[in-house]
């Protein structure tokens, strides 16, 4: 199911405001890449023109609405093997795990609104075409409530593929390599493919985690319904039992559960 992200000074679309301190729970980073397709890349420092800067490793996909990553980054966390049953998860009505989205604002870095931007001096605070060199850069606050109607355990939150969109011109999309662990699935055909992972541990029934997603767009936001919009992800979820972590990741499993504040909803 895909999960779409809206950018916007306002909140709309069902979206809550928080604290960005409210946030700061889990972090996971997205990279959204425009331009030309790499299978490696090198990782590249964003920000810092008047405000903060951060350093992003980026996997791509395969492609737009291509189901992978092109590679295992620097290595692979996670394995699984078809078949294996998947949980539901988005924002639509009757999924395993429900997501609901709060934009962070302002957004760390937005060459095309500088005064929405912790960094309002880019480019001498006129508006310009984000690019690899400079991207745009917002955070996402993510709850993922568990709906399955029993307990989960171990849960990966996994990012699969970008979900074509109409009106939406197809993008290079990539997951930062720093933040992401790597889940290698091989299907029936014997195909491997690397998904983009992220723990959430345990979750009773209608227990929730807040996790907070980063979004990196190194090209223009085409401005939809009079927003600017980020392309919308496939996620999924995968329990405990059903993959396997590689040797030397369940002791980071374990650390990185610890930093994830948990939250019921009623």
């Amino acid at each position: 199911m895909n999960v779409s992200i809206f950018t916007r000074r306002t909140s709309q679309h069902g979206f809550r405001r928080a604290p960005r301190a409210a946030a700061a729970t889990a972090l996971a980073v997205l990279a959204l890449a425009f331009g030309p397709f790499s299978a490696s890349a090198t990782p590249i420092t964003v920000g810092g023109a008047g405000g903060p800067s951060l350093v992003v490793d980026p996997i791509y996909f395969q492609g737009f609405g291509v189901f992978g990553l092109a590679g295992p980054g620097q290595g692979v966390d996670y394995t699984a093997a078809a078949p294996v049953p998947f949980l539901s998860a988005g924002n639509a009505p009757n999924m395993d795990l429900t997501i609901t989205q709060m934009l962070q604002q302002p957004a760390w870095q937005h060459p095309q609104d500088p005064a929405n931007s912790l960094n309002p001096d880019l480019n001498g605070g006129v508006p310009s075409t984000p690019s690899a060199a400079v991207p745009v850069v917002a955070d996402s606050l993510w709850t993922v409530r568990n709906d399955a109607g029993r307990p989960l355990e171990d849960v990966l939150l996994l990012f699969t593929r970008t979900i074509p969109q109409t009106n939406y011109p197809a993008v290079d999309v990539a997951l930062d390599d720093e933040i992401f662990s790597v889940l290698a699935y091989t299907s029936l055909d014997g195909t491997e493919r690397h998904y983009g992972a992220l723990a959430l541990g345990d979750l009773e029934s209608g227990q929730a985690v807040d996790i907070l997603i980063r979004y990196i767009v190194a090209g223009p936001l085409p401005i939809l319904n009079g927003e600017f919009t980020l392309p919308p992800l496939g996620v999924a979820g995968l329990e405990g039992g059903r993959y396997v972590p590689e040797p030397g990741t369940l002791g980071l499993v374990l650390l990185g559960l610890a930093a994830i504040g948990r939250c019921r909803r009623a």
